[in-house]
């Protein structure tokens, strides 16, 4: 199967996944004109892999109770067991790791077996596209597709990005709250603090 195939089958939530897609396609869109050095994933088979791992992202929640693994883990295997057939074979560990950590822990060498598969330009790769995925999911938390745009301002001196978000964002907590709580990798990835602000 497909990436498309494997979402029909088994995306509990087709709208949410697009949502997420989008999203880490607009945040990498105005992110690349602060930081140029992601530019160089601006190309179609870095891009292609962004948006699979933003769509498959959450598929392992179909598989959460047959893995008995949380659903970040649970999609990871399901997808490194049944290669898409729209995706390289060597492409395989880094769509599976996009899957991975898109919720809670931080990519860790040491423990975490397929991240340490990746060659070190790979690793860095990797964490700057995944904290895009996660990011996007918490821009999307409770599935409403509540923002329209969204633009970032550098501070280089205070090493401060401050991402505005168009929509009623402030008046939906629990946006902020899950944007708080999912940027942790995208700082750890672009070595810079972030701040939220809900209007363009």
């Amino acid at each position: 199967m497909n990436t498309g195939e494997i979402l029909k089958q088994y995306s509990k939530d087709f709208d949410h996944n697009k949502n997420v897609e989008k999203y880490s396609l607009m945040l990498f869109e105005n992110l690349k004109d602060v930081f140029p050095k992601i530019q160089i994933y601006d190309n179609e088979p870095d891009l292609e892999l962004l948006k699979k791992g933003a769509l498959l992202h959450d598929i392992g929640i179909y598989f959460e109770k047959i893995y008995n693994k949380e659903h970040h883990k649970a999609g990871a295997k399901f997808i490194f067991e049944n290669k898409p057939d729209d995706i390289k074979e060597e492409d395989l560990i880094f769509l599976c790791c996009l899957i991975r950590y898109h919720r809670k822990s931080l990519p860790n060498p040491k423990k975490h077996k397929l991240y340490s598969k990746l060659n070190d330009k790979d690793k860095i790769k990797l964490n700057r596209l995944a904290s895009l995925i996660k990011l996007a999911d918490g821009l999307d938390f409770g599935h409403l597709g509540l923002i329209s745009d969204l633009k970032f301002e550098y501070s280089e001196k205070l090493n401060l990005l401050t991402l505005f978000l168009s929509g009623n964002i402030m008046l939906n907590a629990s946006i902020l709250k899950a944007i708080n709580k999912k940027k942790d990798f995208f700082e750890f990835a672009y070595k810079v603090k972030l701040k939220l602000k809900g209007n363009l």
